[in-house]
């Protein structure tokens, strides 16, 4: 097996391939490159903020799953003109590896490594190629309900018996997705929170604040934008971010001094309320959650 090089503008990456020597890039292999390693620091980043959020409010969320907090990948899950960099920079093959582990997650806590080969659970053989992503989620939606499931990984040629205890969270997955814009959404099924957004919210407590507004959303199934919409998904979001134990001050005193990119849109918007209105709501609602909270009460929504 010949060992490829891939190269652009200077940069080179080794990899192994049964192509040619050379392999120019281009601007898009070039940029999928240079943004992967920022790629995984926002997902981590995500993960590790929302994960307060899924694991206290499961009595709050319709929808739920078992999790050990990680994520999986072949190389198959890249473009095959990317494949080079999936299998160097993040050691992707046709077998199911670990991609990212939650810190503090069960996961995390059984000693699961990023990179490790998944190729058992509960004693069923992971088979690779193009097809294990989806034989993985039916395995692990029946081993994840149990108090314990065991995994068997290769981390080098090692291999290693795992024994991990899943969680039950809410079951609205957390994602970021490249794009320029600053903005944060969801389809109800997931939260999809854009790079830009993430560049520009350096605060854990505000990006909190980011995510339980569109967890809201979800949570509600909330279809139309409308005024009265925001400003109970700003409400039910501080109820979440209290019940995770977020510091729901700060969030909104970082909320209210910050740069908002869509303020004077905003001011003449038929469906978002505006910056004075939205920070009266959460002051409310802050006043509300610690009357609850003194009064020794369990923080619901309205």
């Amino acid at each position: 097996m010949k060992r490829t090089l891939l190269c652009l503008a200077g940069l080179c990456v080794a990899g192994s391939s049964l192509a040619a020597d050379y392999i120019p890039l281009t601007k898009n292999e070039l940029a999928f490159a240079q943004i992967l390693e920022e790629h995984q620091s926002y997902n981590a980043r995500l993960q590790d903020v929302a994960a307060p959020l899924f694991k206290a409010n499961t009595n709050l969320c319709p929808r739920t799953r078992r999790d050990i907090g990680m994520t999986v990948h072949t190389i198959s899950d890249y473009q095959p003109s990317l494949q080079p960099f999936a299998e160097v920079l993040m050691d992707a093959t046709d077998r199911l590896s670990v991609r990212t582990i939650r810190k503090g997650s069960p996961a995390d806590s059984a000693g699961l490594k990023i990179g490790d080969k998944v190729i058992g659970i509960n004693g069923a053989y992971m088979p690779g190629g193009f097809t294990v992503q989806r034989f993985f989620k039916v395995a692990t939606q029946n081993a994840f309900k149990q108090d314990s499931t065991e995994l068997k990984v290769m981390r080098g040629e090692k291999r290693i018996d795992i024994e991990v205890s899943p969680e039950t969270i809410c079951d609205y997955p957390a994602n970021v997705f490249f794009n320029e814009k600053i903005n944060g959404h969801t389809d109800g099924k997931q939260i999809i929170i854009t790079s830009e957004l993430m560049k520009t919210v350096p605060d854990d407590v505000n990006l909190a604040l980011i995510i339980a507004h569109e967890m809201s959303h979800a949570i509600k199934g909330h279809q139309r934008k409308e005024k009265a919409l925001e400003l109970k998904a700003d409400r039910m979001a501080l109820v979440l971010m209290s019940n995770a134990g977020y510091d729901i001050d700060r969030a909104i005193s970082y909320w209210k001094d910050t740069s908002h990119p869509h303020a004077e849109s905003q001011k003449v918007s038929k469906t978002h309320p505006t910056i004075d209105e939205r920070y009266e709501n959460f002051r409310k609602e802050q006043a509300r959650i610690e009357t609850l909270k003194a009064a020794g009460k369990p923080v619901k929504f309205r």
